[in-house]
């Protein structure tokens, strides 16, 4: 699960926004059909009717590729950020995380094997941490512009907290789900509020 936010990329022209769907399309199809070991550059050239040349004028290589391929699958966790207002913050936060729960119940076997085939391939392992690393920053910057002075602790180093908690949440909920219910998870983001609030903390 990734504590995500709206990271702004570069403006790409229609003809190359095509040719990338394209790609990611027949990249998508053959990890859907055959698992992302099966992958292979020439087999998506073909599926997506273009030439080797052209996914590397679009991706700087497979591995860029096949993040781009997966990224859609994966969770997304996208919850309003309250300038002033914590609480209201960590009840956002709660309600967003159990929106996201039956996509991962639906998804589980991919998230598995996409995680396993990150810790063998190197390059996709980079991306994966570029990528959260990016997030991480972003986030740490829109909780510095909510809650400023009123934090206790780094913004990255809470933004850190907000997705470990998550992500702890995630795996604790598929061993048992009737455990981690959204009070709970509510409680527990309240009390890292608390804890990173320089005025609560006082009180």
């Amino acid at each position: 699960m990734v504590y995500s936010v709206n990271v702004v990329k570069p403006q790409l022209s229609p003809k190359r926004q095509r040719t990338r769907a394209v790609l990611v399309e027949a990249t998508a199809a053959i990890i859907a059909e055959r698992g992302l070991a099966a992958v292979s550059l020439d087999e998506v050239a073909a599926r997506a009717g273009v030439t080797k040349g052209a996914i590397y004028s679009n991706y700087r290589s497979k591995g860029e590729l096949m993040w781009a391929a997966v990224d859609r699958r994966r969770l997304h966790l996208q919850p309003q950020i309250i300038p002033g207002d914590s609480q209201g913050t960590v009840r956002a936060v709660a309600k967003a995380f159990f929106a996201q729960l039956p996509q991962a119940e639906r998804e589980a076997a991919f998230y598995l094997e996409l995680q396993g085939y990150i810790r063998t391939d190197p390059e996709l392992r980079a991306d994966q941490a570029a990528q959260q690393t990016a997030q991480f920053d972003e986030m740490a910057g829109l909780i510095e512009a909510a809650f400023g002075d009123d934090l206790a602790l780094p913004p990255r180093a809470l933004s850190l907290a907000v997705q470990a908690l998550l992500l702890g949440f995630l795996s604790q909920w598929e061993r048992t789900p009737d455990e981690v219910t959204e009070e709970v998870v509510t409680q527990a983001f309240e009390a890292l509020a608390i804890g990173a609030d320089r005025r609560r903390r006082r009180d």
